[in-house]
């Protein structure tokens, strides 16, 4: 019997560990990048370990503007503390260090949203939010007529949010 753990046991320590030293909720997709990054398991069976860990209340799904993030339970911090041995240290290592690189762009992700929603006419519903710390700072719905300018105003809004949020709150609480 090998003293490392393997398989599926494995690949769900793995992400309770980064989870724990990433210290953010995150999506199923940012999930499945670091499953891909390590080569942990198949897109599928990964999701699978993801729905299985959240039934064993080892993660929980928190419901958020922009979607649904995991955050890890305090029953997955317990876990990862009693077997966090079982994951060689060349892996835990190489975690930590993907973690500290990861952690201001998976901040990022769930700091900005745009999400296009076509309508029946051929224009196109952005939905922007700008979080911080959680809470949703500016949640805006803009139509625009074409998918063209509505994918250039999405792609830009990480950009551009801030400035947004600073300038309208500027206008409307200036007292003129």
């Amino acid at each position: 019997m090998s003293y490392f753990s393997e398989g599926v046991t494995k690949n769900k320590l793995t992400v309770l560990y980064f989870m724990q030293k990433l210290g953010l909720a995150i999506t199923k997709d940012q999930i499945t990048t670091v499953g891909a990054a390590y080569d942990l398991a198949p897109y599928f069976e990964l999701q699978s370990a993801v729905a299985e860990m959240e039934e064993d209340g080892l993660l929980a799904a928190v419901p958020r503007p922009f979607g649904q993030v995991y955050a890890l339970s305090a029953r997955g911090q317990e876990v990862v503390e009693m077997f966090k041995e079982r994951l060689p240290v060349s892996l835990r290592d190489d975690l930590d260090s993907y973690a500290d690189e990861c952690r201001d762009d998976i901040r990022r992700q769930t700091q900005y949203s745009a999400k296009i929603e076509r309508r029946p006419g051929g224009e196109c519903l952005v939905r922007c939010l700008f979080m911080e710390k959680e809470e949703p700072l500016l949640s805006i719905e803009l139509l625009f007529p074409d998918a063209a300018s509505a994918n250039k105003a999405a792609a830009i809004w990480e950009k551009k949010a801030e400035d947004a949020y600073c300038y309208l709150l500027s206008s409307l609480s200036d007292s003129q």
